[in-house]
């Protein structure tokens, strides 16, 4: 009696082992559907159209008109934060075309506080009193535009232009599996500033950035705005008060 006993208890446990284990796996599968159909988490896709007019790098926006943008603000879809933001904080329009030489971009920088200051790439890094590694320019107003393959980085950072101050900038192209740095050419950059607001447009030549430029491209990009509201505070002092708006997704290049 006893040996059935413990064959009919092993039996029970058994069962309710697979039993657990069945839910377990339809759980985990139920969980993935969500995770894979939800739509907070569907990839971005920014559709830029082939150069269609002639573009001179001037600052002036006029010849970008009809050219579908990409808004980046506080609470818009699409759009990661971090920091809190009050209203008209910050605001950035920008548009793109491209053609077989150049991907070309514009960008209307709306701030109601602009933070500058140029930061060289040796001087990019800095180390707080808990020894943590930070980007300098996350802590003032900078885009960090950045394509990242798992065999490829390119990075550039570059600020508005405001109190005659401006633009500044600094790149690094990385290559292969071991992240060599490749020569790459200084991107063409011009900029105009207004009230609040700041115009800039900037060329890229594809053969600099070692990527081809045709229709149906398409790469991984992160359009990152550091928001820096304190131009009088100390750089140790800013961290309190950093902000930043990010798109994530894929560009694709079409007609």
């Amino acid at each position: 009696m006893y040996l059935a006993g413990t064959r009919l208890v092993e039996l029970d446990r058994a069962s309710s082992y697979h039993a657990e284990h069945r839910f377990m796996r339809s759980l985990l599968l139920l969980l993935f559907a969500l995770i894979c159909t939800s739509p907070c988490l569907a990839e971005s896709l920014w559709e830029i159209p082939f150069r269609d007019r002639d573009i001179l790098i001037d600052g002036h926006l006029n010849d970008w008109e009809g050219v579908p943008s990409l808004i980046i603000a506080p609470g818009m879809d699409e759009i990661r934060s971090g920091g809190e933001f009050a209203e008209g904080d910050l605001k950035v329009e920008i548009k793109a075309l491209w053609d077989e030489e150049y991907i070309y971009l514009s960008i209307t920088w709306t701030d109601n506080v602009f933070d500058l200051k140029e930061i060289s790439r040796k001087d990019a890094v800095w180390v707080d009193d808990e020894s943590r590694r930070r980007d300098r320019m996350f802590f003032y107003d900078y885009l960090k535009f950045h394509i990242r393959k798992s065999d490829y980085d390119y990075t550039l950072w570059l600020s508005p232009r405001s109190n005659d101050q401006g633009p500044f900038m600094w790149y690094r192209l990385l290559e292969g599996y071991r992240g060599m740095e490749r020569a790459t050419g200084q991107p063409m950059v011009s900029a105009r500033e207004h009230d609040q607001s700041s115009t800039l447009e900037v060329m890229l030549l594809w053969k600099e950035l070692r990527l081809e430029g045709k229709k149906g491209v398409e790469l991984p990009l992160t359009l990152l705005f550091a928001d820096g509201d304190d131009p009088e505070r100390l750089l140790q002092y800013k961290s309190e008060h950093q902000k930043w708006l990010a798109w994530v997704g894929k560009i694709r290049m079409i007609e």
